[in-house]
């Protein structure tokens, strides 16, 4: 092989090494997913309680706890004039329905819910405290999975009013599963677990 065909190997060599470099997945690092989970989580999320605007129970649908804590969060609005209610009842079926007053239009949201129409608040916010528990898969450095901490705070005036919010208490540290992947050369989040105790008891979905 002569000079110039060596010279042209051990550039298409040296070429192939950069090209292999470039191309490299960066290995996933306690660090690194810190920085992306804490770079892509939302924090100061603002976190909304509902009531349905129709509570009702009769020969076929018995009442429930959820029907007394939905009565009581209507009551409640009513008392500080955000709703009106109306009460009906054939002597069977007790029904309760709220209307949105004037003063309550620019406060209370209309969402759709499993048991119908239902009004809504901001009652809180979530808080950010950490990332913690970070584990690389075992056979690729790109993937891993970690453990994003945050609890309730800043209650809103409609806190105490909103006796339909579930498992919500200020303070209390909760955590998310992430996942982190490496995918057309970024950084992807997956939520594996939106809501859980510290403990590893997942809570619920949150709305």
């Amino acid at each position: 092989m002569n000079g110039q065909a060596r010279f042209l190997v051990l550039g298409v060599a040296l070429a192939s090494v950069v090209l292999a470099a470039c191309g490299r997945v960066p290995e996933l690092s306690d660090e690194n997913a810190r920085k992306v989970i804490l770079d892509r989580a939302v924090d100061d999320e603002p976190v909304y309680a509902e009531v349905p605007e129709r509570v009702w129970w009769g020969p076929e649908a018995p009442k429930d706890d959820y029907d007394d804590l939905a009565l009581r969060t209507l009551r409640n609005l009513e008392a500080v004039g955000l709703v009106a209610l109306v009460h009906e009842t054939d002597g069977e079926t007790e029904s309760w329905k709220a209307t949105v007053t004037e003063k309550g239009f620019p406060i209370l949201g209309k969402v759709p819910s499993k048991r119908g129409r239902a009004l809504r608040a901001k009652i809180c916010s979530k808080k950010i405290d950490d990332v913690r528990n970070f584990i690389r898969h075992p056979s690729d450095p790109a993937v891993g999975n970690a453990d994003l901490i945050w609890h309730y705070e800043k209650p809103t005036a409609f806190y105490n009013l909103f006796e339909t919010k579930r498992d919500k208490p200020l303070g209390k540290p909760f955590r998310s599963v992430v996942a982190i992947r490496r995918e057309g050369g970024f950084w992807k989040l997956d939520l594996i677990i939106r809501k859980a105790e510290l403990s590893g008891e997942v809570i619920e979905l949150e709305e």
